[in-house]
């Protein structure tokens, strides 16, 4: 088990970072989106095509990746109530929320390229998909709380600005 000693970010920061890795990884696909569709300018939906395996590995991809990733989120999340400090419940969170962000993060970019490679607007749109539950579940102050079931104690120097 990995100890967090070396863990001295403030809770205002911690949720600076987790906020950065959030913005970096939804801007990315984004933008990866985004030259695709530039780049490849084709803009049909073709779900006709059956013998494209791509019509079926994209869609069943991202609900794996939704259904895994909050899976995982929560699993992890079970872990928190075994941490006695409010630092070491924030590295669990971030652990679990980077987990989140790769599974969904993952099943987005695949869908990019199957459309880069086949023209099927389809995947660009089920990208965009992810992306917009991506920007829903962003960090948030009340969110990390929620998450963590925080105590009285906890929720006190979670939103004390001087630590």
């Amino acid at each position: 088990m990995p100890t967090y000693q070396n863990f001295n970010q403030s809770p205002q920061g911690f949720l600076k970072t987790v906020t950065i890795i959030h913005a970096a990884l939804t801007f990315g696909q984004v933008m990866f989106g985004v030259l695709a569709f530039a780049e490849s300018g084709k803009t049909g939906i073709d779900v006709k095509n059956t013998n494209n395996p791509f019509l079926y590995v994209v869609p069943l991809l991202a609900l794996i990746g939704f259904i895994a990733s909050n899976f995982l989120f929560k699993q992890l999340l079970n872990n928190v109530g075994l941490k006695n400090t409010l630092r070491e419940k924030l590295m669990v969170y971030q652990t679990a929320l980077i987990v989140r962000y790769a599974l969904l993060e993952g099943a987005s970019l695949f869908a990019i390229v199957c459309y880069l490679l086949t023209g099927n607007l389809l995947f660009l749109l089920i990208s965009g998909a992810i992306v917009l539950y991506f920007i829903i579940i962003r960090p948030t102050k009340q969110g990390t709380q929620n998450d963590l079931n925080l105590s009285y104690e906890d929720q006190m120097e979670f939103n004390r600005t001087d630590v």
